[in-house]
């Protein structure tokens, strides 16, 4: 699913790769829906995982996600650049699944990033700038567009940290400090 989305890998080829058959399967799961959901929510799981178990800095952290070798190795990174858009066309319940998954992915990044409210943007910013490094044929292209990506990232992230401590340091209107 990671290399070829949802659609493309299908749940017999699914199955195989977990050494059973496609019939096999289903005797495990109600549907087809019901399997995908189950795998959205591992996948997005073991991501969000990563980022609370990843002894490594926020820079550290970009860095691997937005490298060519996670772009070019989808198998042994995050589902997320390969699911996104199909998930957008797929049933309410397997857009439900990845909802919960995506949230608990943002809350995972929020907790790196010291700030929830910044985690969403930076998972968008990140995520696009993998979809269109795996699109591109050649790495001298698929790398300008993640170090693009990297540097916006992390230009935002120094400009918010600055607005906040500058708040912090101004005194509040009527607070007596004039």
């Amino acid at each position: 699913m990671k290399e070829r989305g949802v659609q493309g890998a299908g749940v017999d080829g699914i199955a195989r790769r977990v050494g059973l058959t496609g019939a096999a399967l289903y005797t495990h799961f109600e549907s087809k829906q019901d399997f995908l959901c189950t795998v959205l929510r591992e996948e997005l799981g073991t991501s969000a995982r990563r980022f609370l178990s990843a002894d490594v800095t926020l820079d550290e952290a970009l860095a691997r996600y937005l490298s060519l070798a996670h772009v070019r190795n989808p198998a042994a990174g995050c589902a997320l650049p390969a699911i996104t858009s199909e998930v957008g066309r797929s049933d309410e319940e397997v857009r439900q699944a990845f909802e919960a998954g995506l949230a608990e992915v943002v809350r995972a990044l929020g907790e790196k990033l010291g700030s929830h409210d910044e985690a969403p943007g930076v998972l968008a910013a990140a995520l696009g700038a993998v979809a269109l490094a795996r699109a591109l044929p050649d790495d001298a292209s698929a790398l300008a567009v993640l170090e693009s990506a990297r540097a916006l990232i992390t230009s935002a992230l120094q400009a918010n940290a600055s607005s906040r401590r500058q708040r912090r340091a101004k005194p509040s209107a009527g607070s007596g400090d004039e």
